[in-house]
């Protein structure tokens, strides 16, 4: 449905559609994934066509968005050839994980792009792909890989003079935070606060200032928990969607990792701290928000929420948090999922 109504899309690049569907099967309520993309309320963009296709032997000159370009569409004016050589690559008849795995290794830098939404629909995409190989599922890896790589932009790095924090909970703590210097967040939507962390020289040392488990499932159980935590204390105080996409955008890697080498997983793990610090440090309030009085909700009731409240963000934070939850036990996840659920 989604692809045929191409080169039309509601919302455009930044559609959620494919991936509410894909969370909504692994909730699992697949009978609900059509009716909602069916009532997909958002504006119907023009996606870009296709210009010049990618010389795979400069293909690093093909990445990224014109920041000069008047609307987000004609900023990622590369994503259909992009697209094209994805199709290409991701042929039904040679196995997709290599050309995950080569590509996830090359984009990983770039995990913050675009919010962190590449690197999100890439990891739906291959889950499904994962569950069932067909052509459609292919075609999607394709347009998640393609909005990676047209949107891709670094955030500054260099290594710290200064050791290492042990937990990533110290490392939040000393993140630098853009209010304390500016007043305020980061005025626009979230690629423009990001773009405003790159150009925040207190943050360049974030990347490599914390030692991070090196086995990627114990680094991902670690970087949930923390921003689980700091979702519960920032998002009721605003830019909640900003602190859902600091533990999606991450916990992308976790369904990235079946299907891509252990090294490729390991080297992407501390771009998914450094975005999630980002976000953090452009939108981290002056002040925590008090605890909830409210026990916990049980997993069971958190999905019929979800369901209720319909919304894509809910709906892809609440299987996430339940995902991570299944895998080690928290109540946090649970309290997390249920303060997005009321401030989304």
């Amino acid at each position: 449905m989604l692809h045929a109504a191409e080169p039309a899309a509601k919302q455009g690049l930044s559609t959620h559609a494919p991936m509410v569907a894909e969370a909504l099967c692994a909730l699992g309520h697949p009978e609900r994934a059509k009716a909602w993309v069916e009532r997909y309320d958002a504006p119907t963009l023009q996606l870009p066509p296709p210009t010049t296709p990618i010389d795979r032997a400069a293909w690093r000159a093909a990445l990224g968005p014109r920041r000069e370009a008047p609307t987000w569409e004609r900023q990622l004016v590369r994503w259909a050839d992009w697209k094209q050589l994805f199709l290409d690559d991701l042929h039904p008849k040679s196995p997709w994980q290599p050309v995950l795995d080569l590509w996830v290794a090359r984009l990983a830098p770039g995990i913050s792009s675009a919010a962190t939404h590449g690197v999100i629909r890439t990891a739906h995409a291959a889950r499904a792909l994962g569950r069932r190989d067909t052509p459609p599922r292919r075609a999607e890896l394709a347009r998640g890989l393609a909005y990676w790589a047209a949107a891709y932009e670094e955030l500054p790095a260099h290594h710290p003079s200064t050791t290492r924090a042990t937990s990533i909970d110290a490392a939040v703590a000393a993140l630098p935070r853009y209010r304390a210097t500016h007043g305020d967040a980061p005025g626009g939507n979230i690629v423009s606060g990001l773009r405003a962390v790159a150009a925040f020289p207190a943050f360049a040392p974030v990347r490599d200032a914390v030692a991070l488990p090196a086995d990627p499932a114990s680094a991902l159980s670690a970087l949930s928990t923390t921003f689980s935590r700091v979702l519960v204390e920032h998002a009721p105080r605003g830019h909640a969607v900003a602190f859902v996409h600091a533990i999606t955008g991450p916990c992308a890697l976790r369904r990235l990792a079946p299907h891509i080498s252990a090294t490729t997983a390991r080297a992407a793990l501390p771009y998914a701290w450094q975005a999630a610090a980002a976000i953090y440090t452009a939108y981290a309030a002056t002040s925590p928000a008090p605890p909830p009085r409210d026990a916990a909700p049980s997993p069971d009731a958190l999905v019929e929420r979800a369901l209720d409240h319909g919304g894509d963000h809910a709906i892809k934070l609440v299987e996430v948090l339940l995902a991570e939850h299944a895998l080690h036990a928290d109540p946090l996840y649970l309290t997390a999922a249920s303060t997005a659920l009321r401030v989304l």
